[in-house]
């Protein structure tokens, strides 16, 4: 065997659920303040700002089986470039308002505080934020789940983003 192939073992069935039996998660809290302050000190992606983290490292970041929250920061009167990918994502507007396109035809849907858009895998979407506001999104996803399964497939625009108020 290679250093790349391992021997496989078998483990007893009762003691493998037991080991889930065991397993208890403790509540998380991430402040509306605190989160913010990184706002307003942080440069701003087009994907994205940052993940919210349980511990402050990159594995906290699935913060329940499967699924990551991250916030994405669109600056007033900019667009984010469409995109597609293997995961779906659940948005909520924090604050501001803009438009989300969405699908090949890039249909307009009217987003504002408080309000939840669902995107499925695949669905092609971008958002453009309102001139008067910064646009606040809160995005749950399933990427950790599509990246264990190895599927992190995208169609992703080629390129830099063009100047349109975002920061890469």
């Amino acid at each position: 065997m290679t250093d790349t192939v391992i021997r496989g073992q078998l483990f007893d069935y009762s003691r493998y659920r037991g080991h889930f039996a065991a397993v208890s998660e403790e509540a998380v809290a991430w402040s509306w303040p605190d989160i913010a302050a990184e706002l307003a000190s942080t440069q701003h992606g087009e994907r994205g700002t940052f993940t919210l983290s349980k511990d402050g490292a990159a594995a906290g970041c699935e913060i329940l089986p499967g699924m990551a929250v991250n916030v994405q920061v669109v600056q007033a009167g900019a667009s984010t470039r469409p995109h597609a990918h293997a995961w779906w994502h659940l948005f909520v507007v924090q604050s501001g308002s803009g438009t989300a396109y969405l699908g090949p035809d890039r249909d307009p849907v009217r987003l504002a505080s408080r309000d939840l858009l669902l995107v499925p895998a695949w669905c092609e979407h971008a958002f453009h934020c309102d001139p008067d506001d910064t646009l606040i999104l809160f995005s749950a996803s399933n990427l950790p789940q599509q990246t264990r399964l190895g599927n992190q497939i995208a169609s992703e625009p080629i390129g830099e983003p063009s100047r349109t108020g975002h920061h890469s």
